[in-house]
């Protein structure tokens, strides 16, 4: 065996953690390199001119991907040290990476997360809104994750306040799980408002992100979040949205690419939480109105 063979007998963890944080591997690069290579011991036995051979590949990354198995070692102690955190690594091999994901054309390579990570084996949904959320949007989110949380329906939302927050506080006390996607790494978030929402969603669900523990807040990385949420739940469910609401029109969009179903929660008392760009946006994703709480349960027999 090798010197190069040898160190690729590590943990799939430490693998993986090279190639994205040490070789700055997109998941987009990383989607490539598999259909390339196959199997993740030929990218690190692979020499720098097999990976001159996928396309936008330049001389600079070839070399730096061959020498990845030089980071295993760093690699190891990082997932050691997370590990002494309580923050959890899962990777796209692992049994209890989010399945759903892999209908993205990027799925993450790998995920940081803290508590547990969504089941694969029960259902789940995306809750949204605005930031800016009314007492009406509040009391009809409230309505809704309270009876997904009574018929086991995983909740997945942002860490962004109003809608998204009320979803995750209701499913708590409702007794269910939710899943709260970060912009950012554990070591940012905002002390003030996500950390003490964060630490109420690992006592029985999970708080994810696709950026290692130090990083901050990215320009696009609302749209990765966005990108994420719409992965990891069957149906995304709109609750409050008007023409401002940038990152819940950004959603919707994601929504679109991937082919997701959408529901528009729309109030019996008050009608559509919206104005009329927002609800536009909604009809060109193809977004299915919903009126009443009696029929919740259409969206929940819709998750499949």
């Amino acid at each position: 065996m090798n010197d190069k063979t040898e160190k690729n007998e590590r943990s799939i963890s430490s693998r993986v953690l090279a190639l994205t944080y040490f070789c700055n591997v997109s998941p987009r690069l990383f989607e490539a390199l598999l259909r390339h290579f196959k199997t993740l011991d030929a990218i690190y036995t692979a020499e720098s001119d097999e990976f001159l051979q996928i396309e936008g590949i330049n001389e600079d990354q070839a070399e730096e991907l061959s020498c990845a198995s030089d980071h295993l070692d760093a690699a190891e102690v990082k997932v050691q040290l997370l590990s002494e955190r309580d923050i959890g690594i899962v990777t796209r091999f692992d049994d209890t990476y989010c399945r759903l994901l892999f209908e993205l054309n990027d799925p993450p390579s790998l995920l940081f997360y803290r508590g547990r990570m969504i089941a694969n084996n029960q259902k789940s949904v995306a809750v949204v809104g605005t930031r800016t959320a009314s007492s009406e949007g509040i009391e009809l989110t409230s309505q809704l994750v309270k009876k997904f949380a009574s018929n086991k329906v995983q909740v997945v939302s942002s860490l962004v306040g109003g809608i998204d927050v009320t979803a995750h506080l209701t499913a708590k006390s409702a007794g269910g799980n939710s899943f709260g996607v970060l912009n950012c790494g554990f070591d940012n978030i905002d002390r003030a408002e996500g950390v003490p929402v964060a630490i109420d969603i690992v006592q029985s669900g999970g708080m994810i992100s696709e950026y290692a523990p130090g990083m901050e807040a990215e320009e696009n990385a609302d749209s990765e979040v966005n990108r994420l949420i719409v992965g990891m739940a069957q149906a995304v469910v709109v609750v409050e949205a008007y023409k401002d609401s940038s990152r819940v029109l950004d959603l919707l969009q994601a929504c679109s690419d991937v082919g997701k179903i959408v529901f528009f929660m729309i109030d019996p008392e008050h009608g559509a939480l919206a104005d009329k760009t927002s609800l536009a946006e909604t009809v060109n994703c193809g977004a299915i109105p919903i009126e009443g709480f009696d029929r919740i349960g259409d969206i929940i027999k819709s998750l499949v």
